[in-house]
């Protein structure tokens, strides 16, 4: 009996966590850095920003920054941001909330790093 009660608790969350997977999305922002100062400053926005996102209730909300190796020969994109969002919903209440939107204004010379010539995506789950 323990044992069944046990698979379906495990089959409860699998699903839970296949349902919250199908709804989670992600923002890809392509661009280019003008110098290594510019880039320590962009990551330390986004550090703040991932700081003031999970004081706001939503931890499982967050940027990543990524860059291409030195030995990568690609002359444009090489830098990339990713936002992590929950769902579509929590992606508009986090953008809307007043703290997202202070922090946008304060950082918005900083974080034009990367404004010019940048790709932005936002890709869904695929069913």
């Amino acid at each position: 009996m323990k044992k069944i009660i046990f698979l379906l608790m495990l089959g409860a969350i699998g699903f839970n966590m296949t349902a919250t997977a199908q709804k989670a999305i992600n923002s890809i922002h392509f661009y280019d850095v003008k110098n290594a100062d510019m880039e320590k400053t962009y990551i330390a926005s986004l550090k703040e920003i991932n700081a003031i996102m999970a004081e706001m209730g939503f931890p499982k909300n967050y940027y990543s920054h990524f860059k291409l190796d030195a030995s990568d020969t690609t002359k444009t994109y090489r830098n990339c941001t990713i936002g992590h969002w929950t769902s579509e919903k929590d992606y508009k209440t986090i953008h809307d909330h007043p703290k997202f939107k202070a922090w946008a204004n304060k950082n918005k010379d900083n974080n034009a790093v990367f404004i010019t010539g940048q790709l932005y995506r936002k890709f869904y789950a695929a069913d």
